[in-house]
């Protein structure tokens, strides 16, 4: 058990230090990638600016909604408020999970330098989602990998090996925001920014105990609220959808399962039209 405990320790520290690690280090990608296109801007199909992930979720939603729109009613309400956002999750948890076998080169030597000294091995690492930012229209500058390791030890009787999970995440360091949408290009920051986090209580979050998060959007804006945990989304009651106030607040209250496994997890809130803001928690 304290050996457990040590590999817990090591792989969330080297999963938090290598993101923070390359999350410092892009903005020198960030001009390269400007650099190329500015030189060969009309060749670029606007997807293949987007990370492959962020491309596939793209498609999907846009395939999802013709699927819909060609339905009759009231198949098309049906569809479009169940299978858009169904096809779009899914297809980019597909391209996290592609994402992630082309990085393994890159991170498992990370992983392992930024862990414990001597504590990780290389071979029993494996990086199961990596979500990339998009470091062109800094729609979602974030980079995530989500990692486990097998331990070299099984449980007595069933014969099943151990396997821990970690998970990190880290704002990159580019250049400013999001660029406006808007067609005349002047600045529509507050239609464009994802919506912010303002608090979270407790903090750290407690087995058995209740949440509070609020957060500041456009006011009487729409917001769905998911939170991972190890187990995956939690299917507490009180989170989801919710509606801001006249002044922007939303606000959601959800009971912390006493089952719920320590460590550091995520909170994601979207809105209607697509934005996004995530950021970690930790459940002690």
């Amino acid at each position: 058990m304290i050996y457990a405990s040590i590999i817990t320790t090591s792989l969330q520290s080297a999963a938090t230090n290598t993101v923070k690690q390359v999350a410092a280090h892009m903005y020198p990608i960030e001009l390269i990638v400007k650099k190329g296109e500015s030189e060969d801007r009309d060749s670029k199909s606007p997807f293949l600016r987007k990370p492959p992930a962020m491309a596939l979720k793209m498609t999907a939603r846009q395939f999802a909604e013709r699927f819909s729109n060609a339905l009759p009613p009231p198949l098309n309400q049906w569809a479009s408020e169940h299978v858009v956002d169904w096809a779009e999750r899914r297809a980019e948890a597909a391209g996290e999970w592609g994402q992630a076998r082309v990085g393994a080169a890159l991170f498992k030597p990370l992983l392992v330098r930024y862990g414990i000294q001597g504590i990780l091995k290389e071979e029993r690492i494996r990086i199961t989602h990596m979500k990339l930012p998009d470091i062109v229209d800094k729609e979602e500058p974030y980079i995530a990998i989500e990692v486990e390791y097998d331990l070299p030890m099984r449980v007595p009787f069933l014969l099943k090996t151990i396997t821990i999970a970690a998970r990190a995440s880290e704002r990159v360091w580019i250049g400013d925001g999001p660029q406006s949408r808007t067609s005349g290009g002047e600045a529509n920051a507050e239609g464009d920014a994802p919506p912010a986090f303002v608090s979270l209580e407790p903090d750290p979050l407690l087995p058995g105990r209740k949440a509070k998060l609020v957060i500041k959007a456009i006011p009487h804006e729409k917001v769905e609220l998911v939170v991972f945990y190890k187990s995956g989304k939690s299917k507490a009651r009180h989170i989801g959808w919710a509606e801001a106030d006249a002044d922007g607040n939303v606000s959601w209250e959800w009971l912390v399962s006493g089952n719920t496994t320590s460590g550091e997890w995520r909170l994601v809130v979207n809105t209607e039209d697509g934005r996004t803001a995530e950021r970690q928690f930790t459940v002690n």
